[in-house]
């Protein structure tokens, strides 16, 4: 039974009784036998070499290889990711502050669009007024200083 196992594993084809065969027969059949077994573990030798070769290997998957490295990149950053210092805290402090004054700032000036043109029409017709008012002051009481010095 082992025999025939054996004949199949490594195919060797069915021979004559040993007593018929002779010695040189056998030797000439050994080496045949030792070269089927050296070109086959040549073979499995440049299979194990391509399969362990990382160059071959990101040729062969460039997609999964990029997805590889990503992935181990994403995880050193996480590992190795540094802790504010004070000042950094203290500085994003400020500028969540300044984003929220800047967003409130935004409801409203939104807000004073919203309302219809009448209000925002008259509102500026009257601060137009009142400036138009506040520079003719101002400009009265400067020039009445500036007189009095030169007088």
């Amino acid at each position: 039974m082992s025999g025939i196992a054996l004949e199949r594993i490594v195919d060797i084809p069915s021979a004559p009784e040993p007593a018929e065969r002779s010695t040189e027969v056998l030797r000439r059949e050994i080496e045949v036998q030792k070269e089927a077994i050296a070109e086959t573990l040549n073979r499995l030798d440049q299979r194990v070499q391509r399969a362990i070769d990382w160059r071959a290997q990101v040729g062969d998957h460039p997609y999964l290889a990029l997805g590889l490295a990503v992935g181990v990149g994403c995880l050193f950053a996480g590992i190795f990711k540094s802790k504010p210092s004070p000042r950094e805290r203290i500085i994003e402090a400020l500028a969540e502050g300044v984003e929220d004054i800047a967003d409130q700032a935004r409801n409203r000036i939104g807000s004073q669009f919203r309302r219809p043109a009448r209000v925002g029409a008259l509102k500026a017709a009257a601060a137009a007024l009142v400036t138009k008012a506040a520079t003719a002051y101002l400009r009265n009481k400067l020039s009445r200083a500036f007189k009095g010095r030169h007088a």
